[in-house]
């Protein structure tokens, strides 16, 4: 796959706009011929946009942007915020009894990207994570 493409949402930092960012993943998904990682963009899509909005401090009335980059074998998406604060990896649990209901995020994010990361700017900063790309039908990681 020799193709670059992008695209970009913009949504309100308010909790009601993360089913919105999580179809929108399925739609970019589909119409970019990518039906093999759609349910995986989905995943990283939502943990990444409710990130921003539920744990990071920004002003009233800001936005979260969703980037979409695709080229060659992977794709990029970015959320950009413009809060303070960095997310990180929760350390796991001493026991299975012990799972607490929200933190693992980061930790879904880093299972179905192939990488991620964090990208600190002047004000906020953007969360990333990239997927391969494999051919329709084929695994994915």
């Amino acid at each position: 796959m020799a193709e670059t493409r992008s695209e970009q949402a913009q949504y309100r930092r308010h909790r009601s706009a993360v089913p919105g960012a999580r179809a929108k993943a399925r739609t970019v998904a589909y119409c970019w011929d990518l039906p093999q990682i759609a349910t995986s963009l989905e995943w990283v899509v939502t943990e990444l946009v409710t990130n921003a909005i539920v744990h990071g401090r920004a002003a009233r009335g800001s936005r979260v942007v969703v980037t979409y980059h695709l080229e060659n074998d992977v794709l990029r998406v970015d959320v950009r915020d413009w809060a303070s604060g960095s997310p990180h990896m929760a350390p796991s649990p001493a026991s299975a009894g012990e799972l607490p209901e929200t933190g693992r995020g980061i930790q879904v994010v880093a299972a179905l990207a192939v990488d991620w990361g964090v990208t600190l700017k002047v004000i906020g900063k953007s969360v990333w994570a990239e997927l391969a790309v494999t051919s329709p039908g084929g695994d994915h990681p």
